[in-house]
């Protein structure tokens, strides 16, 4: 879902700063808040993923070529990375008739983040690719809905029975004359009771699993009729879906059941589709890779390995502060570059510094001031490390050594759990990690493990 245009309004007072950080917000290419870093993530470039998914310089895909090859590409990156907004530029570029016809589903507005399993997103991307096709107008095969339509229907049968047995509720969908329409109002209702009673969840989801290869068959034979349809239609080549929202959900165990217990399944399913992959399932990205493609997203590389800055870098990160924030709301420029040095290169933690500066500005002097920007990074310097373990603090000693010997780190499971925290952000393609810019400041990271204080205008001193 793409929000309203509304929303995005540039701050001109101090009261309007926190409606412009929000974190929630999904920022689309055609937005004003819209900042392009693709060019300044390091060795990462966004072309790797249009030449995993077979399209050329000039976006179009080779379906010929690729007639019998669904590419599945996993997208994985730190959360508050961009993934979201990457996604939707390359979404739009994608959208043409030599290309795809790209269908968005954010699991974060149509599922529970609490409970959650790959039944459930399968049933959401069939619903938001009848919403897309109803928005366009687009009618496919009467003999292909009606069929979907009563297996669905004899599906919601059987859930029913079950949950009869057991004295529940039943899933009321009512007699339906097949079209797109009816059949968009069979898979609300499905949604509406995955993400309602528990009971009735697994009940659909225990269904539709027991006869899923059917699923599959019917799933793909859609795809294949509107892929046709598309072309003829001279909208589209193929379907292509962008799976986002998965590292949102409440716990690393659900993420895990539905990437890894479900591969099998996942690989049964003959469509194009980019999934955002959650940064603790880097791990087993072999077992992925049998199967689909997983490329890394980074934060952005705002300093070198010998801590001197990039300027392009921080340069597109003024931008970025000065499309939300007009600029005479700060004291002066020093302020936006201190903030833009402590965020990492990450655009959410620019946007939570800049959020926590703001609550200790003076209303009266109407600027956020670099006093304001010290206790706010004072603040979130000391919310950010205190649960850090003397493992933890053993770790990024590890680390900072490593970097300053130019030499790489191993993989572990406490170095991973730092890179969930964000306490450890990760750059290039992953070969390159340096501690969080905030936790460095930390009375706790200097007791244990310290840090040279440079001379000049280093950035890692509070005044």
């Amino acid at each position: 879902m793409t929000n309203n245009m509304s929303q995005y309004k540039k701050a001109t007072t101090l009261a309007e700063v926190n409606s412009a950080v929000r974190l929630d917000l999904t920022v689309s290419p055609d937005d004003n808040f819209f900042t392009d870093f693709s060019d300044v993530r390091g060795e990462f470039e966004d072309e790797s993923i249009y030449r995993n998914l077979d399209v050329d310089s000039k976006f179009c895909y080779t379906r010929d070529v690729n007639n019998g090859n669904k590419i599945k590409l996993f997208l994985a990156g730190m959360r508050g990375s961009g993934k979201t907004s990457e996604l939707t530029k390359i979404s739009k570029k994608l959208q043409n008739k030599d290309c795809f016809f790209c269908v968005t589903c954010n699991l974060d507005d149509g599922l529970s983040m609490d409970d959650m399993e790959y039944m459930d997103i399968l049933i959401f991307q069939m619903e938001r690719l009848f919403e897309e096709l109803e928005n366009i107008g687009l009618n496919i095969d009467s003999g292909t809905i009606e069929s979907l339509q009563k297996w669905f229907s004899e599906r919601v049968e059987e859930v029913n029975k079950a949950i009869k047995r057991e004295g529940g509720f039943e899933v009321e969908i009512g007699a339906q004359t097949p079209s797109i329409f009816s059949f968009l109002k069979i898979a609300a209702r499905l949604k509406a009771n995955l993400t309602g009673s528990k009971e009735n969840a697994d009940k659909i989801r225990t269904v539709f699993k027991n006869n899923f290869i059917d699923f599959a068959r019917k799933f793909n034979e859609v795809i294949e009729k509107v892929n046709l349809t598309l072309r003829q239609k001279d909208i589209a080549q193929e379907i292509l879906f962008i799976v986002d929202g998965l590292e949102k959900t409440a716990t690393t165990e659900i993420r895990k059941k539905i990437i890894f217990e479900e591969t099998n399944r996942i690989r049964q399913i003959n469509v194009n589709t980019i999934f955002t992959l959650p940064i603790e399932l880097m791990s087993d990205r072999r077992k992925l890779e049998q199967f689909s493609v997983v490329t890394s997203f980074p934060f952005v590389k705002i300093q070198d390995r010998k801590g001197e800055p990039i300027q392009k870098a921080i340069d597109r990160f003024r931008d970025f502060v000065f499309k939300r924030i007009d600029s005479t709301l700060f004291e002066n420029d020093e302020v936006v570059i201190k903030a833009i040095k402590m965020s990492g290169g990450s655009p959410r933690e620019l946007l939570r510094i800049l959020q926590y500066a703001n609550i200790y500005a003076d209303e009266d002097l109407g600027k956020i001031a670099m006093t304001d920007l010290d206790k706010a990074i004072k603040k979130l310097a000391i919310e950010s490390s205190q649960y850090l373990s003397k493992e933890d603090l053993d770790k990024l000693k590890e680390l900072k050594i490593a970097n300053e010997k130019n030499l790489f780190i191993p993989y572990d499971d406490r170095l991973q759990a730092l890179l969930e925290k964000l306490i450890v952000l990760e750059y290039n393609d992953g070969s390159y990690k340096r501690v969080n810019p905030i936790v460095e400041l930390s009375p706790l990271y200097q007791q244990f493990v310290g840090y040279k204080k440079a001379t000049g205008n280093s950035f890692l001193q509070l005044k």
